[in-house]
Formats: C-alpha cells, sequence, structure tokens
C-alpha cells in the first residue's frame, strides 16, 4: 500500500496499456506494489507460489499460492479515487485461507477468513455482516461499468438495475467491503480475472454474504460474478441473469492451468 501511494494523484505517472484492443491500464504504481510483495513472499516464504496480475506465475514447491493484484482499479486510481484496492489471497490447493482488499488512502483492510469478516482501521477491529434485504427492488446494486461485457452481458445486467433501488458504479473490489458492511446489497459484474475474484470471494463469504456466477454454480472461469448479502436478492438476480446462452470462453491464462489454479472457488 505504501508503495502505491507514493504514485498516487502524481500528475507525472506514466502509463501505458496492457491491450490493443481495450484501454487495460499498467503504471509503475502497479508494478512497485507487486514487486514489494512478492520480495516479502519470497524472503519469508520461498516455497510458496506467486501468481500476480503483473509479475505473472513464479512456481513454488508447497501447496500454497499467493494470488496478488496490486492494484484493483487502476483506472481510479488514475482519476484520483480512493476506491482503488490492494488485493492479496492466499490459497491452499483448492481451499482458500484468507483474503484482503485494503484501501491504503483511508487504511481501511478487509479481511475475510475462517468465516469471519473484519474491517481494520489502524488498531480498531469492527466484525462485519452483510445486511437483510427483502429482494431487488430495496436493493442498493453496485457494477463497476455498466459496459464491462458483452452486448448480451450489459443486457441482462441492465434488466436487474431496472429493478433495483439504485445503482451505483466505478467502485472495484473497494464495493465488496461495502457489502460486507451492509451498504450494498447486490454486486454484479463480468470480464473478471483469477485475481479480480479471489480476496472479494472470501471477504464476502466470511460476512455471511453469498457469491455465484451467472447460472448459481462456483465456476467462475468465465469471469462472471454475483454477490448478494442475502439469498432473496441472489435469487431475483439469478432469475434474470441464469437466461445468458452463450458459449463459455475462459479468461484464465496458461500460466493460471500449469498450476492447476481451481475451476470452482475456494470457500464453495
Amino acid at each position: 500500500g505504501k508503495a502505491a501511494l507514493k504514485y498516487f494523484r502524481q500528475k507525472s505517472l506514466n502509463i501505458s496499456s496492457k491491450s490493443n484492443i481495450n484501454f487495460d491500464p499498467v503504471s509503475v504504481a502497479d508494478q512497485s506494489a507487486e514487486s514489494v510483495m512478492r520480495d516479502i513472499i519470497m524472503k519469508t516464504r520461498p516455497q510458496d507460489s506467486i501468481l500476480g496480475e503483473e509479475g505473472g506465475l513464479f512456481r513454488g514447491n508447497g501447496n500454497f499460492t499467493w494470488v496478488l493484484d496490486p492494484i484493483d482499479g487502476t483506472k481510479g486510481f488514475i482519476a484520483g479515487q480512493t476506491t482503488w484496492t490492494v488485493l492479496v489471497s492466499l490459497n491452499e490447493g483448492d481451499v482458500q485461507k484468507f483474503g484482503i482488499i485494503y484501501q491504503p488512502f483511508s487504511n481501511e483492510m478487509f479481511l475475510g477468513s475462517n468465516n469471519n469478516s473484519e474491517l481494520l482501521i489502524g488498531n480498531t477491529t469492527k466484525t462485519l455482516a452483510v445486511r437483510e434485504c427483502s429482494g431487488l427492488s430495496e436493493a442498493v446494486l453496485h457494477t463497476t461499468d455498466p459496459y464491462m461485457g458483452n452486448n448480451d452481458e450489459n443486457s441482462l445486467m441492465d434488466k436487474v438495475r431496472r429493478q433495483v433501488a439504485f445503482s451505483r458504479y466505478s467502485l472495484d473490489a473497494y464495493a465488496y467491503g461495502l457489502l460486507a458492511m451492509g451498504y450494498v446489497d447486490l454486486i454484479i459484474e463480468c470480464s473478471m480475472k483469477y485475481y479480480d475474484l479471489q480476496a472479494p470471494i472470501s471477504v464476502i463469504k466470511s460476512a455471511g454474504g453469498i457469491v455465484s456466477d451467472w447460472y448459481g454454480g462456483d465456476n467462475f472461469s468465465h469471469g462472471r460474478i454475483i454477490a448478494c448479502g442475502d439469498k432473496r436478492v441472489h435469487e431475483e438476480a439469478l432469475s434474470i441473469l441464469s437466461s445468458l446462452n452463450t458459449i463459455e470462453i475462459s479468461l484464465f491464462s496458461s500460466a493460471m492451468v500449469e498450476i492447476s489454479l481451481p475451476k470452482k472457488s475456494p470457500l464453495s
């Protein structure tokens, strides 16, 4: 977090795109933050594997894999928003041990582990729990970008949005922390990568929430996710989103497949 903050709201920050098709930004802030994490893990846990957004896969000899997203919400970071986060999770084989969503500017750390979700701010700790919600008409919905998917995905997300109380946007993984706190009821997203999902899934499930793919299962290889605080909201949203009938395209890289990362989410 400190490594990333050095570059936050610095107008001289150089940005490049990892894609020639869509703007997929990366900067020295992303690279520096991940480098710090990798150095710590390599020194203290050299036997563990590391999978990071920027540095790819390091294969260790042990059963643990650290999944790192040094800056989730790089576009928000570039725009000076305070909703970008650092994501860290640890998997032992197919079992997720913990996940962390950390916002360095506000010093908020959302932690999910062993069915216990907490918010740490400095020396204070608060237990987190999702809230009850009777249905979509009462729900607060978050989607990072209403146009983040293909035409079919965007159309179905729009159908859900027309039924909720109101929607919010552009919070990236920070929204999952707000769901765990009981301020957001539903998150629907697509085009998500493996390292985008691991920490949020842990935090939400540990806070008593529900996480699934758009068919109600736990195969996130297509990048689609529904996170809810109440099963009634989940069921209504699922009745709309599960009508998607397109060819699934895996978003996993070959590096992820090499270390046999699970198609099913840990904690499922």
